[in-house]
């Protein structure tokens, strides 16, 4: 049992492994940061991107007609 102890106060007085769990706690903050922003901007970027096409489409209709149809001279 003195040995257990021995060796759990050694583990706990070792810092080196401290530094590299302090490390993968760090990365994986930025990780789940960069999935989070990545989907706030992906869904940003739909809802821009639909409503862009939406007016395209009515526009593009509505001087050229559907299917080119108002076009002369073809």
């Amino acid at each position: 049992m003195k040995a257990l102890w021995k060796n759990v106060r050694r583990f706990i007085a070792v810092e080196n492994g401290l530094v590299t769990a302090e490390w993968v706690a760090i990365t994986a903050g930025m990780v789940i940061a960069a999935v989070a922003i990545g989907f706030l901007v992906s869904k940003n970027t739909y809802k821009a991107g639909s409503k862009l096409g939406t007016t395209n489409t009515t526009t593009v209709n509505a001087v050229f007609g559907p299917n080119g149809s108002k076009l002369t001279g073809s």
